[in-house]
């Protein structure tokens, strides 16, 4: 079936992690055209980035510089749009519902001309959109992707987000009784938002399995010094006294840490002074994706010690396949629905039970169950999910034009 898609993104497209909008629409390119809207950067991240740009944001593109509208070729041979829109005020800061949603309104007005612009150049007029954790601009764009078809794609707790505190949870309540169709990455996230639209599905999160299964590593052939890994954010999901407790429980094995730690946070930093303390805890800071194979390649077992709350529950966290497709034994907490993966990974309810089957695994693990959990991965690949959503737009397109 002939459309286009247009994402409508929160993930900004430069980065040097894996976010899961871009892999499902870089594989959605796969099938068909997609047009990316970037995020929205403010008039304040344009100014800081002239000076100072760590994250290589498109400043001149932004600016209208140089043309907004770009053509990317992808890793997998197909083409994406990307457009960078112009910048906005910055509004989040506003509590004030009326004065946030008269600026909102501003701000949107000038990201549908640049879209509206965009569509025009690539002779789009048949489209759906995917609304990808953007509920604001979601609302604020509503009215000029009409008729077509809109979804909503929930891959996070909004209310769990410090830059969405004073708005987002109303604001994508308000959002998803407007669109036609929600996709949500999890089982959490498919209880939780199920109140607000009976249409709902779930595209759950994949694994780069050719990259992350270059880390595989038969444990006969790993060194004899035992490695505890975690790949991630270090931020208020940690249950911290699993780490202290692996630390103190296995002096003679290193635990390695690589993640960005949000220590500009006070409780985060209360928690991760003092495991830096700690001779056999490394802390070794975000790397980008491809650096992560060196360490998923010494690593013996990979680690999930997430505490249990509403914010974790709606997790399906893209590190379990990561951890799988390298062939490594998961001890994770019980933070959420997991028993898809069966007997593949080790569910923890307690600091004890943790322990005990990270000791399981150091002692028990072989080279044929390696190969097991590679297959799973295989399963689960980012291909995959984008075949499964590509599926899913086409039942709605076929759905909702048979009722034009």
């Amino acid at each position: 079936m002939e459309f286009d898609v247009v994402c409508v993104a929160f993930p900004s497209w430069e980065g040097d992690y894996v976010k899961s909008t871009i892999q499902l629409m870089s594989e959605l390119a796969a099938h068909r055209r997609v047009l990316y809207v970037d995020y929205q950067y403010t008039v304040k991240d344009v100014v800081q980035a002239i000076f100072k740009n760590p994250f290589h944001i498109p400043v001149s593109r932004i600016l209208g510089l140089k043309k907004r509208l770009r053509n990317i070729t992808l890793e997998n041979g197909a083409t994406i749009y990307v457009l960078s829109t112009p910048p906005v005020l910055p509004i989040n800061f506003i509590k004030k519902v009326p004065l946030f949603e008269k600026l909102l309104r501003f701000n949107s007005f000038w990201q549908a001309r640049a879209i509206q612009r965009a569509l025009k150049d690539l002779n789009s007029k048949n489209y759906i959109v995917v609304n990808a954790f953007n509920p604001s601009y979601g609302i604020g764009l509503y009215d000029n992707f009409k008729p077509h078809i809109q979804t909503y794609y929930c891959y996070d707790e909004i209310g769990a987000s410090y830059w969405a505190k004073d708005h987002g949870p109303r604001l994508e309540a308000q959002y998803m009784k407007m669109v036609d169709h929600v996709i949500v990455s999890s089982e959490g996230l498919q209880n939780t938002k199920k109140p607000f639209n009976n249409h709902i599905d779930t595209v759950k999160n994949g694994v780069d399995f050719e990259l992350f299964h270059k880390a595989f590593v038969p444990l006969s052939q790993k060194n004899a010094k035992k490695k505890i890994g975690y790949i991630g954010t270090i931020d208020q999901r940690i249950d911290y006294d699993i780490l202290k407790q692996l630390a103190l429980e296995f002096p003679d094995t290193e635990i390695i840490i690589v993640g960005r730690v949000l220590d500009d946070m006070s409780e985060v930093k209360e928690q991760t002074d003092p495991l830096r303390a700690i001779s056999n805890i490394r802390f070794e800071g975000a790397k980008p994706p491809t650096a992560l194979m060196e360490y998923l390649k010494e690593f013996h077992i990979g680690i999930i010690p997430f505490v249990k709350n509403e914010q974790t529950a709606a997790i399906y966290p893209m590190k379990i396949n990561e951890y799988l497709a390298a062939g490594l034994g998961v001890v994770a907490t019980d933070f959420a629905p997991l028993s898809e993966f069966g007997e593949a990974i080790h569910v923890s309810t307690n600091t004890a039970d943790f322990i005990q089957a990270v000791k399981d695994l150091l002692e028990k693990d072989s080279d044929h169950k390696q190969l097991a959990r590679v297959e799973i991965a295989k399963q689960n690949s980012w291909q995959q999910r984008g075949v499964q959503l590509n599926h899913l737009l086409e039942t709605l397109y076929h759905k909702y034009s048979s009722q034009v």
